[in-house]
């Protein structure tokens, strides 16, 4: 299965190896990664490594990560979503999303999160999603709340040892 979504503005298909390039571009933005790993980048050789691989693991799964596009997918790249098993809780899905800082404020998280999060309850027939953020990232904690999604509390991040602020949309909310 090849899952594709479209929204007004964006297409989203799942991440190939042809992204790597667009991959590594994005997280070189000490702004992108302000909130995820302090600002400090992703080299190539850990996208080649690690990181590429674990978002091509869920290709062909009706969930995963996918490279959003401008328009179509002859558009400029804009960035990733994922719909992805919970790190806190495996019965449900994580909604993320990461998008370069040229398009940040144009509702294009929000958009992208609104298809993945309809994908999720009617599709799948997920109960809940969640979505996690370090407090201090107001921005991405609004998109969240956008998408009708209500604070759990802090959490200790199993994978990276951090403290982030958990939220999540139930299908019947």
């Amino acid at each position: 299965m090849y899952q594709t979504f479209e929204t007004p503005r964006m297409w989203l298909r799942p991440v190939e190896e042809a992204d790597l390039d667009e991959l590594v571009a994005l997280d070189a933005d000490p702004e992108v990664m302000r909130y995820i790993s302090g600002g400090q980048p992703n080299p190539r050789s850990v996208y080649e490594r690690e990181l590429l691989p674990r978002m091509r693991a869920w290709v062909g799964r009706p969930f995963g990560y996918f490279s959003a596009f401008a328009g179509s997918e002859a558009g400029a790249f804009l960035g990733w979503f994922h719909l992805r098993p919970s790190v806190f809780d495996d019965q449900i899905l994580e909604l993320g999303y990461r998008l370069r800082r040229e398009v940040w404020g144009r509702g294009l998280a929000t958009e992208g999160s609104r298809v993945l999060l309809e994908h999720a309850f009617t599709t799948l027939g997920q109960t809940a999603v969640d979505a996690c953020a370090m407090p201090e990232n107001a921005a991405s904690i609004a998109v969240m709340r956008r998408c009708g999604m209500q604070y759990l509390g802090m959490f200790t991040h199993p994978r990276v040892n951090m403290e982030l602020a958990r939220y999540i949309v139930r299908r019947d909310s």
